[in-house]
């Protein structure tokens, strides 16, 4: 029986190492492809606006006025904002503010994925 457990440890920690290497993998591309929206004071001043106007948490509020602010200082064509919370980002006020700025809001990965690939088709 101990050569079972013995293997089975070098089973779960060869799984484990494969595991961490492929979160150094991921994070490493996605620090490459991401970029980093600066968090300042007229953030946080336009959180507490956002949070008194919608009926927020100071937290989210601090992720829509930083997301708010970026697509206002970038102007980007198309954009996506992804957050599982949709009860915070998934309401009507909160999709007003974003499609000012031509940005779709996805409360889950795959649909976001799905209109991402089918965008990227339709520039192709």
């Amino acid at each position: 029986m101990t050569g079972t457990f013995s293997d089975l440890l070098a089973l779960l920690k060869a799984s484990a190492k494969r595991e961490r290497a492929g979160l150094q993998r991921t994070t490493a591309a996605m620090l490459e492809a991401a970029e980093f929206i600066p968090l300042g004071s007229d953030v946080l001043r336009q959180a507490a606006g956002i949070q008194a106007a919608v009926a927020m948490s100071a937290q989210d509020s601090i992720v829509l006025a930083s997301i708010v602010s970026h697509l206002a200082a970038t102007k980007p064509a198309e954009s996506c904002f992804l957050n599982r919370n949709t009860k915070d980002f998934g309401g009507p006020n909160i999709q007003v503010m974003l499609d000012q700025f031509g940005c779709k809001f996805f409360g889950r990965f795959d649909h976001a994925l799905r209109y991402i690939e089918s965008r990227l088709r339709q520039v192709e």
